[in-house]
């Protein structure tokens, strides 16, 4: 019988989380989402789970008698409610009060199990008479947090039993897979068992004491003719033994230290079971433990070592409440004080939550680069998509968080996208164009601008497309639309069909308004590139020519065939599309001149950042002329639509913006993985 209640248990459970087990993101899907779509399965089939519901228990009325009070769609929540349970079978009864089941929780309210038809031993049908629970009531709560492509698992479960016990864990666990037979998957009959395979970061298992034990020592004491405090003493010599010696004959023989350990975990239940209270078993390995180790071989000292136990006697910890002086620091309090209460108030740990002044407090440092606080920032603004920020830190906050998307912080991305859809088109471009330009100061950016330059002085179309999708998705580097049209265009028009599909993915979702996108700029733009990657096939032009303007300043350049050896069309773009253009790193570039009737910041001369020793951050413009002339590495291209007229040539200087001859920078030292970071401008991503 009771295989039975175990089966209707476990077939209820799975048919309620079947319905909502497609969709595993929590939040509704920005207009301008990019990197990922969580939320689009869940935003179609959770509003219809009500549906699925009745449709899974009509389906199970075969096995079982099953009714319930109402159900609905709860869309703050997302979460499917029913209430008034009720399965009934044979000897099993339980009834169900409420239960809400989201992607990443269930809960359970007003749980009442009836025991008198089940078949339990003797010494637990007395514990529970004697107890007084012939029904058992409680609740049980289930969250998950889940990283679905890493199998990472965070799980938190409590049940608790009134007038019994609760029993509470905590499990982080990377790469879990719980494996079936594959004879079972292939239909075949066979006796395999299922296969546990991920690591275990770190667990907490405890278990609270509402009653249970003292009647369980009134029942066992009775049973042997012992006083309830006999029998209690009795309990705590006998456990504490048995866990001293428990691991003495384990293959590998028994450690001094793993002797202390079990001294130590004797001496913590002999104490919870002499005063009933709380007991916790904690996990804390130095590296993720391979659960494979306890399944597939005999465990062995050197597995209970590495698992790192630790028994506990004595009542949780509980949240320390914080007065209100506790949360007011001193004028020159360190950074990392003001981080911590910024996040104490982000999170309401210890008092209220109040995310506005959270922010106040990370702001300043988020505005300066440094990363802790960034990551904050991110996680106030995804958690409140709405707070108040003021309108000149918008374009600030949007660059920030591309830079954060690049590093692949936590909640980056939503956060990029609640604060993108407060700025204009011109905003956004040019807040874009100028994380890229942040990011090119680093060292990683470095490289990464040294490939570009040699993916287009080879015209490796493959490469370029691989640009296009990092560029468009923040992959690794910051989000940057006109650049992702920009190099997709490039290497479709070399012949890349995947970058053609992705060239015209992006033009109708510009013209569909799912992402900022302006199409007239950025087809001018990368047409002028173009032009320019193919200047190494026209006739040089005559000294002092000049190219066409970035974000409306004149910029100099003469075209000469390429050097020998070297494909027609020369070196890469430097950096490619941007905002104003297909290969820009300068934010003006990216959104035009804002000074009235522009679109963008007002700028002198190109309006680039100056890099590392003055020189421009575009790398068209990192290396001196070549003799012979201006190299053929096309120069930026600009937001404006018109070709300003002919300048007086200007003297060769390490600082000139455009026309200067392109060697691929040299490439820093360093590991290619590495997320070094440099303070750079405003921004800046590494810790401080």
């Amino acid at each position: 019988m009771t295989g039975k209640f175990a089966a209707l248990s476990f077939a209820l459970a799975a048919s309620t989380m079947s319905v909502a087990g497609p969709a595993m993101a929590e939040a509704p899907l920005p207009q301008n989402r990019i990197a990922e779509d969580p939320a689009g399965l869940a935003d179609l089939v959770l509003p219809y789970t009500p549906y699925l519901f009745d449709f899974a228990v009509t389906s199970m009325r075969s096995v079982a008698e099953i009714t319930y009070n109402g159900r609905r769609y709860d869309p703050i929540t997302r979460s499917l409610v029913v209430t008034g349970l009720e399965v009934d079978r044979d000897g099993v009864h339980f009834r169900i009060g409420q239960m809400r089941v989201a992607t990443d929780q269930m809960i359970l309210d007003d749980v009442a199990v009836d025991t008198s038809g089940l078949p339990l031993d003797p010494t637990t049908r007395e514990v529970l008479d004697r107890l007084g629970r012939k029904i058992v009531v409680g609740s049980v709560t289930v969250g998950l947090d889940l990283d679905a492509p890493r199998a990472d698992y965070i799980v938190e479960a409590t049940a608790r039993l009134d007038g019994i016990g609760a029993f509470d864990l905590d499990a982080d666990l990377r790469g879990f897979h719980f494996l079936a037979p594959l004879d079972r998957i292939e239909g075949e009959a066979g006796g395999g068992r299922p296969e546990i395979r991920g690591r275990l970061a770190s667990a907490d298992l405890a278990f609270t004491d509402m009653g249970v034990v003292p009647a369980l020592y009134e029942v066992l004491g009775r049973q042997q003719g012992l006083s309830p405090q006999a029998a209690r003493s009795a309990a705590a010599v006998i456990a504490g033994a048995a866990i001293a010696g428990m691991f003495a004959d384990l293959p590998g023989g028994s450690t001094p230290a793993l002797q202390q350990k079990t001294r130590d975990w004797s001496a913590a239940i002999q104490a919870f079971l002499k005063n009933p209270g709380r007991l916790q078993v904690a996990f804390r390995p130095d590296e993720p433990f391979d659960l494979s180790r306890l399944t597939d071989r005999v465990v062995d000292a050197r597995d209970v070592e590495d698992l790192d136990a630790e028994v506990f006697d004595g009542q949780a910890v509980t949240q320390a409440l914080l007065s209100p002086q506790a949360l007011v620091l001193a004028p020159d309090a360190p950074l990392a004080d003001v981080m911590a209460l910024a996040e104490t108030l982000l999170k309401g740990r210890g008092t209220p939550q109040n995310g506005g002044r959270a922010l106040d407090l990370i702001m300043p440092a988020a505005m300066d680069g440094n990363r802790t606080a960034v990551a904050l920032l991110a996680e106030a603004i995804a958690m409140n998509p709405y707070v108040t920020i003021a309108q000149e830190k918008l374009a600030p906050t949007y660059v920030s968080l591309d830079l954060a998307l690049a590093e692949g912080l936590p909640f980056a991305a939503e956060s990029l996208d609640a604060i993108g859809r407060r700025l204009s088109p011109a905003e956004i471009v040019g807040a874009e164009d100028e994380a890229v330009s942040t990011w090119r100061q680093t060292p990683v950016g470095q490289r990464q601008r040294a490939a570009e330059i040699e993916a287009f002085r080879t015209r490796d179309w493959a490469t370029i497309r691989r640009l296009a999708y990092a560029y468009y998705e923040g992959a690794e580097m910051p989000r940057n639309i006109m650049r992702a049209y920009g190099w997709a265009s490039i290497a479709a028009a070399g012949g890349d069909a995947v970058a053609a599909r992705l060239r015209d993915e992006l033009t109708r979702a510009a013209g569909s308004g799912k992402l900022v996108l302006p199409l007239d700029r950025a087809r001018k733009a990368t047409d002028d590139l173009w032009a320019l990657i193919l200047g190494g096939d026209e006739p040089a032009r005559p000294a002092g020519t000049s190219t066409p303007a970035v974000g409306g300043a004149s910029e100099e350049s003469t075209t000469v065939p390429p050097a020998a050896g070297a494909p027609a069309g020369g070196a890469g773009t430097g950096g490619g599309a941007s905002a104003g253009g297909a290969g820009s790193g300068d934010p003006s570039d990216a959104a035009g001149d804002r000074r009235p009737g522009g679109a963008g910041p007002s700028r002198e001369g190109s309006g680039r950042p100056g890099g590392p020793n003055g020189e421009s951050d575009d790398p068209a413009a990192s290396a001196p002329p070549r003799a012979g002339g201006a190299s053929p590495v096309p120069a930026d291209p600009g937001g404006s639509a018109t070709t300003p007229a002919p300048q007086p040539p200007r003297a060769e200087d390490s600082s000139s913006k455009a026309g200067d001859g392109i060697e691929p920078p040299e490439q820093p030292e360093g590991d290619d993985g590495e997320r070094e970071t440099a303070q750079a401008g405003r921004i800046s991503m590494s810790s401080r």
